[in-house]
């Protein structure tokens, strides 16, 4: 038996628990309830932000959300009591169990916004990821969950972890590490919820950032079985997830390339041929 099957916390029933597959923000709700500070109208701050006494400029990567990883150990106990309930008992995993972690895995984690210019509040959540290297100091991971916390949003700073995004979490700040139950969807929806939605670029004139392993949705004219979906470069994979109403969800694999590439999607017309439908401009980031 691995050790994986053999930890006390790593439930069989995870998907009926809502914390895996639900970002697990909800344990966050009532303590950052808590931990709120009143709300600072950013209009009323002043331009010195550094208070050294001269006005200066506040440039874009001053302001940017960023953040950092939490201290498991200052979990407060109503946090802890959370995941007691869900597993009957919390221990961080040792590295006996992040050793024999697979892609199949997932691992949770506390991250905390840091103060910038004209944002003063800090925000704290916990995330989900899911596993694709274990290494010897950090787990490398992919944001599968949304967020609520990675914008700023009034005086809070956002913490600027994405869904989606592939992050490298230190062994020593992971609170969690657990296979999650099959969602029982074979279609439309299996890889969860989808972290964009986009409408066709030809319309819209933007390029679109998407990440590997990630669902997104692709806003359709119309949907047929004829309908083909055809990418600029050879070395760029994807899979058709479903379609619900004019959403058709996609995911790129992790093995394509990287960079900018093109998606067209053409309906193969028995009398004129390939018609055109809708091209989307994307961007795939590491």
């Amino acid at each position: 038996m691995t050790a994986m099957k053999t930890m006390g916390i790593v439930a069989a029933t995870l998907a009926a628990s809502a914390l895996i597959g639900g970002g697990a923000y909800w344990l966050y709700r009532r303590w950052g309830e808590k931990k709120q500070e009143a709300e600072v109208d950013p209009e009323d701050l002043p331009n010195d932000h550094d208070d050294d006494g001269v006005t200066e400029p506040v440039t874009p990567d001053e302001v940017r959300p960023r953040g950092g990883f939490m201290d498991r150990t200052t979990l407060p106990d109503d946090v802890k009591q959370k995941f007691i309930d869900a597993f009957g008992g919390y221990a961080p995993p040792k590295d006996e169990i992040l050793d024999n972690l697979t892609q199949e895995d997932v691992i949770l984690f506390g991250v905390k916004s840091e103060p910038v210019p004209g944002y003063p509040s800090v925000r704290e959540e916990i995330l989900t990821a899911k596993v694709r290297t274990v290494e010897d100091t950090v787990i490398r991971a992919r944001i599968s969950e949304p967020a609520l916390y990675s914008a700023h949003l009034g005086a809070h700073a956002g913490h600027g972890f994405r869904f989606g995004e592939m992050v490298e979490v230190p062994r020593g700040v992971i609170i969690l590490a657990a296979r999650p139950k099959p969602n029982g969807i074979e279609n439309y929806g299996k890889y969860g919820r989808p972290a964009a939605t986009l409408k066709p670029s030809h319309s819209t004139k933007k390029t679109y950032d998407v990440y590997p392993g990630t669902p997104y949705d692709l806003v359709m004219p119309y949907i047929s079985d004829d309908i083909e979906f055809h990418v600029d470069r050879e070395m760029v994979r994807f899979e058709l997830v479903g379609s619900k109403g004019l959403h058709q969800q996609i995911v790129f694999s992790e093995g394509s390339m990287r960079g900018d590439v093109t998606l067209r999607a053409l309906d193969r017309d028995p009398k004129t041929g390939l018609v055109f439908v809708a091209r989307w401009d994307l961007f795939i980031d590491p």
